[in-house]
């Protein structure tokens, strides 16, 4: 299962106050808060956490077949690996493991999430609005499926999850995308599908 998320930093630096009284509290564990009191670069790693919760939530929400809720505290975060343009961890969900990978930009942070450590992904992000990565990752399908692209559309399934139809039949589901502010992004493997 997969997951992604996008956080366009200037963004969520005019946008959200996480230092506001009980913000932390309210989505980081006590060892994801000590992580994040223990480093120069605060706003970043905030925003590094947040993307890898997002990611795993999305790629769980699949996994589980869950309704949309997103309970942040029952996640926790561990960096793996981290340097100043990428990071490696992972999320433990109940006894459930997520591996994350992230980029990470002067202007957004990029997080996939998946059940296997180096899952053969393909990772796109756009300085567009999300309709263009949605075209993008059609176009990919049809690509991959001998499908014409016109065939296919973006739906959502019972559980409220997008999925790529054709004709009103599933045909796809091993995406995920994700928008914020002026970045798009999509998450896909065509592998095992």
């Amino acid at each position: 299962m997969i997951g992604n998320d996008v956080v366009d930093l200037q963004v969520a630096a005019l946008q959200s106050n996480w230092r506001r009284k009980g913000f932390l509290e309210k989505v980081f564990t006590p060892s994801e808060q000590a992580i994040i009191k223990s480093t120069s670069r605060q706003d970043l790693m905030v925003w590094l956490l947040w993307s890898m919760k997002e990611a795993a939530y999305k790629a769980h929400q699949r996994r589980i077949s869950l309704p949309r809720r997103l309970n942040w505290k029952v996640q926790q975060c561990n960096i793996l690996s981290m340097d100043h343009r990428a990071a490696s961890g992972e999320v433990k969900i109940g006894n459930l493991t997520y591996f994350t990978t992230s980029e990470i930009l002067e202007s957004y942070i990029h997080t996939s999430a998946g059940t296997s450590y180096y899952p053969a992904l393909k990772r796109s992000v756009f300085e567009a609005p999300s309709k263009t990565a949605k075209n993008r990752l059609l176009m990919e399908i049809a690509n991959h499926f001998s499908i014409p692209s016109e065939e296919l559309e973006i739906g959502k399934n019972t559980q409220g999850v997008p999925v790529i139809l054709q004709k009103n039949h599933i045909v796809f589901t091993h995406f995920s995308l994700s928008s914020h502010g002026k970045f798009s992004a999509f998450t896909s493997s065509l592998i095992n599908c």
